[in-house]
This record gives structure tokens, C-alpha cells and sequence, in this order.
């Protein structure tokens, strides 16, 4: 082989691959940072989050075991939600698939956990974990709407055996 064609290949595969690596690096780092806060928030407001989840670098939930609370924050551009639930105060959860069908295709356009509260006049809390206005595209937001629907029902199991 020729010694230029080779070079030239390598610069090549260079000038692909070097601007792909610093995209990557530089979403990690923000995934990075917005995990960070997260986190801070939580323990702002005196939680320990154990076990968590964090998505699309402005989604995140996770649970203090320790004082039976779950932690949600949903950070979009100018709106920041954070929303902390004792389990004791869960009735149900459920979620809630909001979709159309358009020419045979299903499109999605928002996943809700929803998680319904001890009380008549109590409110139902929405969770959303996707909608289709802030991302494109779905990730496994479903599987994990439905992972922590499962969490929350569990550990209610345990809170309210302990209260018996």
C-alpha cells in the first residue's frame, strides 16, 4: 500500500471520529452536572436518595429508604418541579400512556406515573417521565414509569405493615 493513502486514511477517520468524541464528552458533562443537582436538590430538603433514576439531563426520582419518602424533579428550562411524597400517603399508582394512532403508528406524546393520595378531597399526583414537546424520541421512559410504579407499591406494602 501507499504510505500517503494511508495517512490520508487515518486523517480522515481523524477529522470523522475527533468531533463525535467531543459531542459525546460534552453531553456526558451536562448529564454529569444536571445529575449533580439533582442530587443537591434532594438533599436540600433533608433527603438521603439511595436508589435513583436520572433521564434525559432534566428528569430524575429517586427514594430515601430511611424516611419512606420519594423524591421527584423535573428541571425544564425555566419550570423546576420538585416534589417529595411520603409513601405513607399512597393510595395507588398507575400510568398513564398518553398516545394517537396516526396512519397504523402509534406516537406517543406523554408518560405519566400518577400516583393517587390517601383522602377523599386529596389530589392525585401527576409524574411525568416523558412528553413528547421536550424530547423527540423514547428512551426506556415507560420501563421505567412502570420500575418505579412497582417501588412505590412495594414499599408502601412495607410502610403500611409497619403501621399496623
Amino acid at each position: 500500500m501507499d504510505l500517503e493513502a494511508i495517512v490520508l486514511g487515518i486523517l480522515a477517520t481523524a477529522v470523522f471520529l475527533v468531533p463525535i468524541f467531543f459531542i459525546q464528552r460534552k453531553q456526558k458533562g451536562e448529564a454529569n452536572k444536571a445529575k449533580k443537582a439533582f442530587l443537591a436538590a434532594a438533599s436540600a430538603q433533608g433527603l438521603n436518595i439511595g436508589q435513583h433514576d436520572f433521564w434525559n439531563e432534566r428528569y430524575g426520582i429517586g427514594m430515601d429508604e430511611a424516611q419512606g419518602q420519594i423524591f421527584y424533579w423535573h428541571n425544564e428550562e425555566a419550570d423546576l418541579q420538585e416534589i417529595i411524597i411520603d409513601l405513607g400517603t399512597v393510595r395507588k399508582t398507575s400510568i398513564d400512556n398518553m398516545h394517537r394512532d396516526v396512519n397504523g403508528n402509534r406516537i406517543i406524546d406523554m408518560i405519566v406515573l400518577r400516583v393517587a393520595l390517601h383522602g377523599p378531597k386529596a389530589p392525585e399526583l401527576y409524574l411525568p417521565f416523558y412528553n413528547r414537546e421536550g424530547s423527540m424520541m423514547l428512551s426506556g421512559e415507560l420501563q421505567l414509569a412502570e420500575k418505579w410504579s412497582n417501588i412505590i407499591q412495594q414499599n408502601m406494602a412495607k410502610m403500611q405493615a409497619v403501621q399496623v
